[in-house]
């Protein structure tokens, strides 16, 4: 069994999203210095703090 390297109490996701929305984010996270997945820890950990409803629509 394998254990997670974040500890007990975490999961790992992972997400497929478009080729430029994912350059975006490394973009943004390497100017921060912090890895893509750091990065996207923060923004969605402060987007749920928010309490803000997410606005689905189609493109």
């Amino acid at each position: 069994m394998a254990t997670n390297p974040a500890g007990k109490g975490t999961k790992t996701i992972g997400i497929n999203m478009k080729m430029d929305m994912a350059t975006e984010l490394e973009k943004r996270a390497a100017s921060m210095q912090l890895s893509t997945g750091a990065y996207c820890k923060i923004i969605l950990g402060d987007w749920l703090d928010s309490g803000k409803k997410l606005q689905l629509k189609e493109s």
